[in-house]
């Protein structure tokens, strides 16, 4: 199977009216691509594996103005937020947000799942705190973030939180995803139950 990871790197989001036009914002476009450039590029652009980044058409030129040096990473347009980007029938796309981070043992566990599975997901990943530097590791009910689709399928189409209501799922153990938050998180806030404390060295397997 061939692996490319896709991310929504800034795409109108219409469900937050409050956020809707951050995409074209040239200051929340600048602190995003810090993020991007501490924490995933790092991470990801040691892994052999293409990057698709998903922006707006307002932001687009810029993002790929300022990431040109990076080969491994195409811009792609993309306005619809559920408008995602579909793959080839061979090819398996991983979902990762534009801040975060992935260790490569992801994509051997991939290969490695049953068949039959439309949606490879994870319920255990770490958060790093990036204001403190705690790092926590997580277990929860629900598919985090981070699943890959095979058959190329657009990764987008549905919430993470709803793969098992959609697809044909299957759950991989481990943690996977290092989910790092940053007060500025769209969608991510501090979660009420810490379930326990992860040494700092575990960020070398995600590259960090």
């Amino acid at each position: 199977m061939r692996h490319v990871i896709v991310t929504r790197f800034s795409v109108p989001r219409p469900q937050a009216a409050e956020t809707a036009g951050c995409h074209a914002d040239r200051g929340w476009l600048e602190r995003r691509l810090q993020l991007f450039r501490t924490y995933f590029a790092p991470s990801v652009g040691r892994l052999g594996v293409p990057t698709v980044f998903l922006c707006s058409s307002e932001s687009a030129p810029l993002v790929a103005d300022r990431l040109s040096d990076l080969a491994w990473l195409h811009v792609v347009v993309q306005n619809e937020w559920n408008g995602g980007w579909t793959g080839e029938p061979d090819q398996v796309v991983t979902r990762l947000d534009s801040d975060d981070a992935v260790r490569p043992e992801w994509f051997a566990a991939i290969d490695s799942a049953p068949p039959d599975a439309e949606v490879c997901c994870t319920k255990r990943f770490l958060r790093l705190d990036a204001e403190t530097g705690r790092l926590r590791a997580y277990r929860r009910s629900r598919p985090a973030p981070l699943a890959a689709f095979r058959g190329g399928r657009n990764p987008y189409t549905h919430d993470h939180e709803q793969l098992e209501r959609h697809y044909r799922t299957a759950t991989l153990r481990g943690a996977y995803l290092l989910q790092v938050y940053h007060g500025g998180n769209v969608s991510s806030r501090r979660p009420k139950l810490l379930i326990f404390p992860a040494a700092r060295k575990r960020l070398r397997s995600f590259g960090l």
